[in-house]
């Protein structure tokens, strides 16, 4: 008879009073909590979570045993002072200041023998507020050199190269040279620039014969031509614009020579002296000859 009554208060949820439950636990800094049961009976459970840029320190649950503990301490929440791993690169490798990965560790890539690293050789460990960390970069990669590598452009006509070779890397200069009696026009060393696909600085230049009747602006104009990437209709367009240009100033010193003739030809009689232009009204029978009915009469005049 007296087991019936133990039994029934053990296992009937009526018959547990407000003593019957475990004590509530506090809520932790920069994180928050959630229970499984609105009343902390035997086998109710919480779970424990922090805010972003922290991590747990404990266990995150914690349940309610028969004997009313928790099976646990409450945890607490630390602030993250490191980066998580962000993995290796293909055909490279790494070195760390820091194993850890604390704030501020730098890790630095180097690619292998016949890679080239494309992206940022360093990336270092960032630490925000609020929030994770983060690296300050993405990860580089490493592309065989003979993809991002230039393809040597050629020779100019009467000229070589210095140091020359079939592939030139990223930042690497071919530099021209003329044989003697002739003259560079364009730009004498270009360089690889690191794209998809890579490509050279500029054009390849050519070597000009020296002449004594080579005019001085021709060969600013070839050299012009040879530093700038005309296409064909550009190259029409100009020839067309100097054609228009030449043409208008043939007209016009042609229009201004004529005029300059036909005034001429116009004023010429204006320089000889007017027979009559002295003579006056009072003066003008004083000629000492004056033709009257056909005859020629002379008269003496004293002035």
């Amino acid at each position: 008879p007296l087991i019936k009554p133990f039994f029934f208060k053990l296992f009937c949820p009526a018959e547990v009073s407000r003593n019957d439950s475990c004590p509530d636990l506090p809520e932790i800094q920069n994180g928050w909590k959630t229970t499984s049961h609105i009343a902390l009976v035997r086998g109710a459970q919480i779970t424990y979570q922090c805010d972003p840029g922290y991590d747990l320190v404990g266990r995150e649950t914690l349940a309610c045993q028969l004997d009313l503990s928790w099976s646990n301490q409450p945890p607490f929440c630390e602030k993250i002072m490191y980066c998580s791993d962000p993995g290796h690169v293909e055909h490279s490798t790494r070195s760390l200041s820091d194993p850890k990965l604390l704030v501020g560790t730098t890790i630095q890539y180097s690619c292998t023998a016949g890679f080239i690293l494309q992206g940022g050789a360093t990336i270092s460990c960032y630490g925000r507020e609020p929030g994770t960390p983060v690296w300050t970069a993405k990860l580089p990669h490493c592309v065989t050199e003979e993809s991002v590598s230039c393809e040597n452009p050629g020779l100019p006509d009467n000229g070589y190269q210095i140091l020359s070779k079939r592939l030139y890397l990223p930042g690497e200069s071919l530099t021209f040279v003329c044989y003697q009696g002739y003259e560079l026009i364009g730009e004498d060393a270009i360089k690889c620039i690191m794209g998809t696909p890579s490509f050279w600085s500029g054009p390849l230049p050519f070597c000009m014969a020296y002449s004594s009747c080579f005019d001085h602006h021709d060969l600013e104009v070839a050299r012009a031509t040879a530093g700038s990437k005309l296409d064909g209709g550009n190259v029409a367009l100009a020839i067309f614009i100097i054609v228009l240009v030449l043409s208008v100033l043939l007209g016009g010193a042609y229009v201004y020579v004529t005029r300059c003739r036909y005034h001429s030809n116009l004023r010429l009689p204006l320089i000889y002296p007017h027979p009559y232009r002295q003579i006056t009204v009072e003066t003008e029978f004083d000629n000492p000859l004056y033709e009257t009915g056909g005859d020629s009469r002379e008269y003496e005049v004293s002035i």
